[in-house]
């Protein structure tokens, strides 16, 4: 997926020889998606990981399979979703 990038750090965009950066944004969107709450954004109230909600638990039952949801309605296809003693490692 090819978008307009963003600083890691601090969420500014990124600009380079006077021109918006472009290049693959699929890890930020998959970013977004995973700290965002329900309802963050207007356009897709229903997509949000809500991770915060997880700290220091583990997920519910189902949000391994709402989370592949989300992130496939955002157009982004997960091969591999684990979560381990607080990682979370995914695969696309």
């Amino acid at each position: 997926m090819t978008g307009i990038l963003t600083n890691t750090e601090t969420g500014d965009l990124i600009v380079k020889n006077g021109t918006l950066a472009t290049g693959d944004i699929t890890s930020q969107v998959i970013e977004h998606v995973l700290v965002a709450n329900r309802g963050e954004y207007k356009e897709m109230p229903l997509v949000g990981g809500e991770i915060d909600k997880m700290r220091n638990g583990n997920p519910e039952t189902f949000w391994r399979g709402q989370f592949k949801d989300m992130l496939k309605y955002c157009g982004v296809n997960i091969t591999e979703l684990d979560v381990e003693n607080g990682n979370i490692k995914i695969e696309w």
